[in-house]
């Protein structure tokens, strides 16, 4: 075999040929002579030293490495005609495959995608929701937000939020709270998952949370859904809060935060070219943040 890879005409006229196995149907397909595709053929196995094709009685049949080499050459045509829509065809047009942790997705995103889908009508979206770290990446998506630390392997990533937290609960519990102590007694709700919580916090006022009755939940959305109902404090992104529409309903009893590790990020495949949808989203998704508006 010869070093480096072969024609793409070479390859796509191999591509033609084994599918319909006729050098005669796929020189009308190719709008080639049968010639020309005989000797491509023979040019591409001559590169791969290899036969491909069987020839018998004005019949062709694929050798072996021929079927094996098939749906390669295909899967590479294909993503490369998807990859060439993706990026040059129209933003309006196509879909757009977006994964996103649950909490931004409904406090944040949900309220807003009429605004984005207005600017591009033609755009169809597709909407996956996920939570944990090892959700992402089981099925191959456009762009990403998740929640960490970020600096994920094999991804690009852009933090979205002041990365701060503060308390947070419903107008009723707010009353009864006068000093950073008098959460404790109250219930405190904890998100798994995140690398600061309440432990932080109060050791950030210099209190001692030991005896603290903490709830435990896997999301922002079930911590947020929690303290609304009066159930207890939990410690939120002022950004997302605002933002979500809950300021009459959640209240700070202190404008007291910590710094985070964590955040909400926007996150792709490195290296990977982003289409033309995508880097509309991308744009629009920072513009939109940069203004900090109520959706309305």
């Amino acid at each position: 075999m010869k070093s480096g890879l072969p024609p793409l005409n070479w390859l796509k006229t191999f591509e033609v040929a084994a599918r319909l196995l006729n050098f005669s149907a796929a020189a009308r397909e190719l709008n080639m002579t049968q010639s020309a595709v005989s000797q491509q053929i023979r040019l591409l196995e001559h590169h791969l030293d290899t036969p491909l094709f069987n020839r018998k009685h004005r019949r062709v049949f694929l050798t072996h490495k021929g079927l094996s080499y098939l749906p390669i050459v295909q899967s590479a045509i294909n993503g490369l005609k998807r990859s060439t829509a993706d990026i040059f065809s129209p933003v309006s047009s196509g879909v757009l495959v977006i994964e996103v942790n649950m909490a931004f997705a409904w406090g944040w995103l949900a309220p807003r995608l009429n605004n984005f889908c207005t600017r591009y009508p033609g755009l169809r979206l597709e909407i996956r929701h996920s939570n944990w770290e090892y959700d992402f990446d089981k099925e191959p998506v456009d762009i990403a937000i998740r929640h960490g630390r970020g600096g994920w392997a094999g991804q690009t990533s852009r933090p979205l939020l002041t990365p701060r937290l503060k308390p947070y609960c419903a107008a009723s519990l707010s009353r009864l709270v006068h000093e950073p102590i008098d959460l404790l007694s109250l219930p405190l709700i904890d998100v798994i998952g995140n690398h600061q919580g309440w432990t932080d916090w109060f050791l950030n006022v210099g209190v001692d949370d030991s005896g603290a009755l903490k709830h435990r939940v896997d999301s922002v959305a079930m911590a947020i859904s929690m303290a609304q109902s009066g159930l207890g404090v939990f410690l939120g992104y002022e950004d997302l809060i605002n933002t979500i529409g809950l300021r009459n309903k959640l209240h700070a009893p202190f404008d007291i935060w910590i710094e985070t590790e964590d955040n909400y990020h926007l996150t792709y495949t490195e290296g990977r070219p982003l289409s033309s949808a995508s880097n509309a989203f991308m744009e629009w998704i920072i513009d939109e943040l940069a203004f900090r508006q109520e959706p309305g």
